[in-house]
């Protein structure tokens, strides 16, 4: 399985880690954050790793760097409403296909659209929009990229099985694709997903894709991420800032004095599947013995333990330890799903043991530090060894 760097803000932070330090197999370029001329300048060893997320999402939003992108719909059509789509349909495919043709990226994307709420004629929507125009101009090209679909899978479209069933029967009616760029969308507001029905219903969805002998790729996840790797996707994604952790829809508003209070710096701990928050750094060290251990070693490991490191959430240190650490992790990872499933409860029994013996020495974490997750997501392999054995 597979790691890519979803990237965002900063993108250097991505690059440097790639090419310098070797972590990752590639990166999942951001329009929103990156202009066209300058992604285009990146080298080709790079790009031909990496694919590009078009982001459509908010057809009349153009946020920021969306405006130098030819592809983007509501840079051919001012106030472009959601009829205006079928019109430039064909175009919009054109230019989004051979831009990512003449960068030579690792795959060609098709784009979709966010909606907060179902319209009625959703799938057909997608249909005209994007599946049918993309589709046809790719057929009649000699170009042998593999095609992948941008699918986004809402909570409730994950919880109710016949909304899951149809999902599903219609992606893999899709002919043409050779795979999926899979996002999951949900509304939940802890750190770690603790649903175990959803984490499930995840892995029923990866698992169903797979065995329809399509590629999974699956972006903006955090730590799940682990976990869904047991229903053997292809790759999933690691991101510096937590909304490219999490899909979230309002990244590609556009937000006037729009302000939002900093969050707390984390370290991302690989032995306790978990970001610690910074301030419960030096309580450890104080009451914990075997702190150090639970952090495991990178090139920036000392410069942030330092007692002049100034902890901020924007430090680069946190997210390139984290990018070493998550990439090893992922490597690590057995092949056969069996051994995997295997690995990962053993895994994950000893980030429990590692919370209590924390929560022994008089240290307790709060809700988003600690490992109440781990207990839930033992459970949800459980529930998939089972439904494994069904099947």
């Amino acid at each position: 399985m597979k790691v890519y760097h979803q990237v965002g803000h900063i993108h250097k932070w991505n690059l440097d880690s790639f090419v310098k330090d070797g972590c990752g197999d590639g990166l999942i370029f951001s329009p929103v954050n990156i202009e066209s001329d300058k992604l285009t300048k990146i080298n080709e060893r790079v790009r031909n790793k990496s694919f590009i997320d078009p982001q459509f999402y908010l057809l009349k939003e153009v946020k920021s760097k969306l405006s130098t992108y030819n592809f983007f719909p509501a840079n051919l059509v001012d106030n472009i409403q959601t009829q205006d789509l079928s019109d430039i349909s064909d175009k919009v495919a054109v230019e989004c296909i051979e831009y990512q043709i003449n960068n030579n990226f690792q795959y060609i994307t098709i784009p979709t659209r966010y909606f907060e709420h179902f319209p009625s004629d959703y799938y057909d929507q997608l249909n005209e929009g994007f599946i049918y125009p993309f589709t046809n101009y790719y057929s009649k090209s000699s170009y042998e990229k593999e095609f992948l679909l941008t699918v986004i899978v809402k909570q409730e479209q994950l919880i109710d099985e016949e909304k899951r069933d149809y999902l599903l029967n219609w992606i893999t009616g899709i002919t043409e694709i050779n795979g999926v760029y899979l996002i999951f969308d949900n509304n939940f507001h802890t750190k770690q997903i603790k649903d175990a029905q959803y984490l499930f219903n995840a892995l029923i969805f990866i698992n169903t894709l797979k065995l329809s002998g399509l590629k999974v790729i699956i972006g903006y996840t955090n730590t799940e991420g682990i976990l869904y790797s047991i229903a053997n996707p292809d790759a999933i994604s690691m991101g510096s800032y937590e909304n490219l952790r999490k899909f979230d829809a309002s990244r590609f508003q556009i937000k006037i004095n729009h302000k939002q209070n900093p969050p707390n710096p984390r370290l991302y701990s690989g032995k306790l599947f978990q970001w610690i928050e910074y301030g419960y750094i030096e309580p450890m060290k104080h009451l914990y013995d075997k702190w150090d251990h639970i952090f495991e070693e990178s090139e920036y490991k000392p410069v942030m333990f330092e007692p002049e490191f100034n902890w901020h959430f924007q430090k680069p240190e946190l997210y390139k330890h984290y990018y070493c650490v998550f990439s090893k992790q992922v490597n690590t990872l057995p092949d056969e799903i069996e051994k995997r499933i295997k690995y990962l409860e053993e895994s994950f029994n000893t980030a429990i043991n590692i919370f209590n013996d924390i929560k022994n020495c008089g240290i307790y974490l709060d809700d988003n530090s600690d490992g109440s997750h781990l207990n839930i997501w033992m459970t949800v392999i459980s529930m998939f060894k089972k439904y494994l054995r069904s099947i």
